[in-house]
């Protein structure tokens, strides 16, 4: 069917209204055609039209039971609506019907996430990946669900794939976070870091004199160095600013100086690593530059 194959390659490429059209038409011409009820409703449900979706995957089911990729896109369109019990049904009643669906895998994963269990989590999203290990949304669930449980070192390795695959910008911006998060953990193990106090000391001086949009240009640059990682567990990173020429900063001293800019301008501001102890550390500090105690 010409025109099927048009419509896959439509669903494919994204174009989901376009698709749908001729699904619509095909539909009209052969109402009891299963993969056309399948692919309509897969299309409903990517354009969230949930309701619409629902009926004709079901339609689907009354005419193939074992219909997995059906069951998937039910369970889909169940946690658009909230509705996780169904959810999940519908995910188990896909791997009944192929025990090998590594979409179904992965959205019990997620609900299990969803729901705080991240054991069960990890171990559906782990044979989602043995079945298919490219997919970038399946190795961030696995580093997700090992950072919940505390297992860094894993968590670190899945991210890290992530931002090594094709993927949606989003996926490889929570990735990122998650890689300031374990660093910002192993950062704080073993109690308040000097190192960092004498870092914000130093950043308080700098500021001294300068005014907010200085400081805020100073603090924005490093922020935005920080959006492609900045390992503050790694001495040997270096850095150079062009609001501060001349200088090289370690990415630790760097995370510093950001975070003493943001306590002046965007005192509310969360930059991924807790520095409220070493900063309270170096305040106390500031106070003997004029030989006070």
């Amino acid at each position: 069917m010409e025109n099927l194959d048009q419509a896959l390659k439509l669903l494919q490429s994204g174009q989901i209204d376009q698709a749908r059209i001729y699904l619509e038409e095909l539909l009209r011409q052969e109402p009891e055609n299963a993969d056309l009820l399948y692919n309509l409703g897969l299309c409903y449900i990517d354009l969230d039209q949930l309701d619409k979706g629902t009926e004709l995957l079901r339609r689907c089911l009354m005419r193939v039971p074992k219909h997995s990729h059906a069951c998937v896109a039910l369970g889909i369109a169940c946690q658009k609506k909230g509705d996780i019990s169904q959810a999940k049904e519908y995910a188990l009643r896909a791997l009944q019907a192929d025990s090998r669906n590594p979409v179904a895998f992965k959205n019990l994963g997620a609900i299990f996430g969803q729901e705080g269990d991240n054991l069960k989590a990890l171990y559906y999203l782990r044979r989602s990946f043995d079945i298919e290990p490219q997919d970038p949304q399946t190795v961030y669930g696995l580093a997700f669900a090992c950072l919940k449980l505390g297992d860094t070192e894993p968590a670190q390795k899945y991210f890290e794939k992530v931002l090594e695959m094709e993927a949606q910008e989003s996926l490889h911006v929570l990735a990122k976070s998650g890689l300031r998060e374990i660093a910002s953990r192993e950062f704080k193990a073993k109690g308040p870091r000097v190192d960092a106090v004498f870092y914000l000391l130093g950043a308080l001086r700098l500021f001294r004199g300068k005014s907010l949009d200085e400081v805020r240009e100073i603090a924005f640059e490093i922020g935005m160095l920080g959006q492609n990682g900045l390992d503050i567990n790694d001495p040997n990173e270096t850095h150079v600013l062009r609001s501060l020429p001349g200088r090289v900063f370690s990415a630790l001293e760097l995370v510093c100086i950001m975070y003493a800019g943001f306590k002046r301008v965007e005192p509310g501001m969360d930059i991924g690593v807790d520095l409220g102890e070493e900063w309270g550390m170096a305040e106390r500090l500031a106070g003997c530059d004029d030989y006070g105690t």
